[in-house]
């Protein structure tokens, strides 16, 4: 390995901008100059009579290597921005060396070869041989110089700072070991030390072969091309580099610069090796085309689908999309969907890969509904046609069915119908996907709904009118009961609407979660985050209600949602009375406060970043799941930032330790006076009721189980205020 230094000074090294216009013509100039001398050279070996002295041989190698140099440089400059698909890549590889292989026939065919002559004295008394010399070797010294560069694009696809070091190493390896024969007489062999040379060249050309990483990425039918253009390429090369087709070329270009000739013989070993690799991973990786293939269609079905939610709110059309994406994905052969009215009624909303009358024909859809919504799980029928709700009518059969039930809030939407023709036709992969196809359907039906309720209750109003109506509606009027619990909450706006959030959903007897979010922004922006975040609070939280799963399930259904620029801060919890625990994780959001009855207090710092700042792996590993022992007497505050972040006129924040001395002076007050006693001491300390952010508080005290004081707090919480 190379030193540390030496190493970081490689990859600092830059060279000039030879793409720009500038450089180019330089270049040109360069190349067209020193080839002209070159042919000049050879014609006044030919006019003299006989070779010239060693100074004016050592000049001509000097300007032939800097000639192609440049030339090397201008290939590049044209080359290396191409963004080609691999097929197109070997395609074009294919068709220069074609065109390669027709010209140099072409002239080698040229004049008398007088085999009976060296190649050197060839050039001296035939001027026809001055002219293959020239034309032969400038065509063999590109061919391979443009398979090298047209294979870089490869090489460099998904490049890292180890895989451009190695391709320069290569490079470095070849031109040492062509530099090496610099002076040396055509006729010689490569000797000892060019053959040292060859090795690290030829180590790193095997090196880099195997950068094939784009080979995963092809459709099947792009890799049976490929297979067949690398196969192709690797026959072009063995036939250049070889003398059965091509025997003058070899003399010639090692007459016209031996350097050149040992870089253009590694450069196509590079090219053989490069295509042996192709073919063999292209090889190894076709049974796999069709499983990438799939998983990328469900991807792509999955970002349609997401995409849908804030953007389409029309039924008919988000209900198409709905049923359309199981079958891209390749989950399922046909789908169909089946939603509930207001009474109750199932209603056959749309299919795909199937019309309604073969459905209904076939599928007696509103029992399987009916079972879906008591049991709020799947139903998988991997034998359909034993069971009784499914028959055969017109030659329609569904020999295994999927139900999967549109869960939002505490009601069923519908369900999601997928089918194939085969038995046991769906693994654990296709029921957890459409499970997520499921899930996103909903939201996203339940979106369009309550913003079809939203434009006919509001439809003469002005968009800030909406959006406070719909922001006061969207904050719980009532807190769930639960024995031992008492609850108190409040949020206010700094302007009409504001961003904060607040929620309570009671799973089941014993549990009831907790939300508290704060929408990067404030005003009309901030509220419509919001309201996509009460859906999805209410959604998802009976499906996933434990922290980190929730809070990752609506990490990818918000992201989608959001500006590129905003992010929503979310803390959640789930208070279990029978375990009488609390768990409890944030996501960017301000710590809880918690404070047991000896006045012991304490901030929750646990770990997370904000819903919308990273749809990949990074949001779930920071994040933290805190767990905590009830004791009777424990006082839990949740809050926004514009509670420990209002500042007085003096521009002093109010804290996070004026928040804990607050609560431990009043810890012993009844749920309902406590709040209120926070509040006041923020708005003594403020001066004013005015807030600069918008405030969010909630309280939540624990009796146990055994101590009835108070079930909950009696009065309801508050509603958006504005100030």
């Amino acid at each position: 390995m190379l030193p540390s230094r030496i190493r970081a000074a490689w990859d600092d090294l830059t060279l000039p901008d030879f793409s720009s216009e500038a450089w180019r013509g330089v270049l040109v100039s360069v190349f067209l100059l020193g080839f002209l001398l070159g042919a000049a050279y050879h014609i006044g070996t030919w006019a003299v009579g006989s070779a010239p002295g060693i100074v004016w041989r050592g000049a001509y190698h000097v300007v032939v290597v800097l000639t192609y140099a440049s030339f090397w440089f201008l290939l590049s400059s044209y080359l290396q921005n191409r963004n080609a698909q691999p097929t197109q890549t070997f395609f074009i590889t294919v068709l220069v060396g074609i065109a390669y292989l027709l010209l140099a026939v072409l002239i080698q065919t040229l004049g008398d070869p007088a085999l009976g002559l060296d190649y050197e004295q060839r050039v001296v008394e035939s001027f026809t041989s001055v002219v293959k010399v020239n034309l032969l070797s400038f065509l063999e010294i590109s061919f391979t110089m443009v398979v090298l560069l047209l294979l870089r694009r490869l090489v460099f696809y998904r490049r890292t700072r180890k895989s451009v070091r190695n391709w320069h190493l290569m490079l470095f390896f070849m031109v040492l070991a062509g530099l090496l024969t610099f002076m040396k007489d055509p006729s010689d062999d490569l000797g000892v030390l060019v053959g040292i040379a060859l090795v690290p060249a030829v180590g790193m050309a095997v090196v880099n072969s195997f950068r094939v990483s784009w080979i995963v990425y092809l459709p099947f039918r792009e890799k049976m091309a490929t297979m067949g253009l690398a196969f192709f390429l690797m026959v072009l090369l063995g036939l250049a580099l070889g003398d059965g087709v091509l025997p003058e070329v070899s003399s010639y270009a090692r007459f016209y610069s031996y350097p050149l000739t040992v870089f253009a013989l590694i450069a196509g070993i590079f090219g053989i090796l490069y295509c042996v690799t192709t073919l063999l991973s292209l090889l190894f990786h076709l049974p796999t085309s069709s499983a990438f293939k799939r998983k990328a269609d469900e991807m792509a079905a999955m970002q349609s689908l997401t995409s849908l939610i804030s953007q389409v709110l029309d039924l008919e059309k988000l209900s198409s999309t709905i049923v359309a994406s199981p079958v891209e994905a390749g989950s399922a052969d046909v789908s169909w969907l089946v939603l509930t009215d207001g009474d109750g009624q199932a209603k056959l909303q749309a299919t795909h890969g199937v019309s309604p009358a073969e459905v209904a024909d076939a599928i007696d859809y509103e029992a399987l509904l009916e079972q879906v919504q008591r049991r709020e799980d799947v139903l998988l029928l991997d034998e359909a046609p034993l069971d009784r709700r499914v028959r055969a009518s017109n030659g329609t059969a569904f020999e295994s069915v999927l139900v999967v039930p549109l869960l939002t809030r505490n009601a069923v939407l519908g369900a999601l119908f997928v089918a194939r023709d085969v038995s046991y036709g769906f693994e654990k992969d296709d029921i957890e996907s459409t499970r997520v196809y499921a899930a996103q359907a909903a939201l996203a039906l339940e979106n369009a709904r309550l913003f079809e309720e939203q434009l006919e209750k509001e439809r003469l109003h002005r968009e800030l009118t909406i959006a406070r109506e719909v922001q006061q509606k969207l904050l719980p009027q009532s807190i769930p009961q639960l024995p031992g619990v008492a609850v108190a909450a409040s949020s206010v706006s700094a302007y009409e609407v504001g961003g904060d959030y607040y929620d309570f959903v009671q799973l089941d007897d014993e549990r009831l979660a907790f939300i508290v979010g704060d929408v990067a922004g404030k005003g009309t922006s901030g509220a419509f985050y919001m309201a996509e975040m009460q859906g999805i609070f209410r959604s998802l939280s009976h499906l996933s209600p434990d922290p980190r799963s929730f809070l990752a399930y609506a990490n990818r259904a918000i992201s989608s949602a959001l500006d590129r620029r905003a992010f929503i801060s979310v803390i959640y919890g789930v208070l279990d009375t029978a375990k009488e625990e609390f768990q409890i994780a944030r996501a960017g959001h301000c710590p809880a406060a918690v404070i047991n009855l000896h006045g012991e207090a304490r901030l929750l710092r646990s770990g997370g970043i904000g819903l919308g700042l990273n749809n990949g792996s990074l949001f779930s590993d920071s994040l933290d799941v805190m767990r905590v022992q009830l004791q009777p007497g424990d006082v839990f505050v949740l809050y926004t930032d514009g509670v420990v972040e209002s500042r007085d006129v003096d521009g002093d924040e109010y804290g996070y330790d004026r928040l804990l001395d607050s609560l431990k002076e009043h810890r012993h007050e009844e749920v309902d006076d406590l709040h209120d006693a926070l509040l006041r001491d923020l708005h003594e300390f403020l001066g004013n009721d005015e807030y600069d952010d918008d405030l969010t508080l909630v309280v939540v005290k624990w009796h146990g189980v055994t101590m009835q004081p108070d079930v909950a707090s009696t009065r309801a919480p508050a509603t958006a205020q504005t100030t």
